[in-house]
């Protein structure tokens, strides 16, 4: 295990170039920064992996309430250490995974010696050639289960199950102000589709890909990772 420092915090971590790829979109980029006017946000960050995401929000807003699903085993493991050696407060964690029902299903890793764990997806096959899937049985519910109160932001970095959890709780979405999500464009979901999904639940969206944003594309022919800002005005 693996250690370094940023910000005010300490992070804990296995895989250095993993780490530093993850710290540079989260810290250095912003991809998820978001403004509220509740000084006391409630998120959700689905596919929390290290607490990356988790650490940023709490550097924006320190007294937000978080709730950081990881189903993970390994990566749940670094999750927890990191919230409690940061000493966050008003933070649970979930060891699982939002998708379109409450189940126990497959959920393929990496299981080469890279430990490239972010890109651990319901679906079989690696993002990239480098790494080899294993399947592990994990946890899985509906994001409906955990919008009992009004949320001011979702987070997904979900691996290509954003369409699936989001199409499957459209009754919880008019309790969510914001959506901050990492699309990936894979066949078992269309981003016009969603897109049209959440512009009739009312929500203005932006998209980014790279690190900059996207005004003119052509949405039913979008690849790769897009991030997709979804808010209401």
């Amino acid at each position: 295990m693996q250690s370094a420092k940023l910000k005010n915090f300490t992070v804990y971590f296995e895989n250095s170039e993993e780490y530093h790829h993850l710290k540079r979109e989260v810290f250095s980029h912003d991809e998820y920064y978001f403004e509220t006017d509740n000084p006391n946000p409630v998120i959700i960050d689905a596919g929390a992996h290290i607490g990356l995401t988790t650490l940023y929000f709490k550097s924006l807003y320190p007294h937000a309430t978080i709730i950081a699903l990881e189903p993970n085993p390994d990566l749940f493991k670094l999750l927890e250490k990191n919230i409690w050696e940061n000493q966050l407060e008003n933070v649970t964690t979930i060891q699982g995974a939002l998708s379109d029902t409450r189940s126990t299903t497959e959920f393929f890793v990496d299981s080469t010696k890279n430990q490239w764990w972010s890109t651990g997806s319901f679906i079989k096959g690696a993002w990239t050639k480098q790494q080899e899937s294993q399947a592990i049985q994990v946890d899985t519910w509906p994001l409906s289960e955990f919008v009992t109160q009004p949320i001011d932001v979702l987070k997904l970095d979900i691996e290509g199950a954003e369409q699936a959890v989001l199409e499957a709780s459209q009754d919880a979405l008019p309790l969510i102000d914001q959506i901050l999500m990492e699309y990936h464009s894979v066949k078992q979901q269309n981003l016009y589709y969603l897109s049209e999904i959440l512009k009739q639940q009312g929500y203005t969206l932006s998209y980014a890909q790279d690190g900059k944003e996207l005004t003119k594309f052509n949405i039913k022919q979008s690849k790769g990772l897009i991030s997709v800002h979804a808010w209401r005005q």
